[in-house]
């Protein structure tokens, strides 16, 4: 009778512990809120040499990656892009962080006879977004 309690006790709070750790979290593992805020995540430059600020309201962020019609070509570890300001300048883009909420785009004439995309990847903690560059062709 004894191992027949013990069990019911176990069974009991197995079942207790897994519905409590269910409903902890409204929110998958490893997902925050949006605490960047980008004021535009999608952006359409012209064929000439173009540019934009995004604002940002959150300010703990940094940049992930950043990718040219989708290939990666910039080095995360060559510029710190946790700090305040920087500058990643390239033949076809420059990105600037001005202060902590403030991002300058700017793109080079494309001349290339398609339509370029540029993909910034930003992450804040466990939060990651991004921003959308085209530019359009000749």
């Amino acid at each position: 009778m004894k191992t027949r309690t013990k069990l019911k006790i176990i069974g009991f709070l197995l079942v207790l512990t897994s519905s409590i750790s269910c409903s902890e979290s409204d929110q998958p593992i490893g997902k925050w809120d949006d605490n960047i805020k980008l004021s535009q995540k999608e952006v359409q430059l012209c064929v000439d040499n173009d540019s934009i600020v995004i604002i940002t309201e959150g300010s703990w962020w940094w940049i992930d990656g950043i990718y040219l019609n989708g290939s990666s070509s910039f080095d995360r570890n060559e510029i710190d892009t946790t700090a305040e300001n920087f500058i990643i300048d390239e033949i076809e883009y420059r990105i600037e962080r001005k202060n902590a909420t403030e991002i300058y785009i700017e793109m080079a004439k494309n001349e290339t006879g398609i339509e370029r995309k540029l993909m910034i990847a930003l992450q804040a903690g466990n939060y990651f977004d991004s921003i959308t560059v085209s530019q359009s062709s000749n």
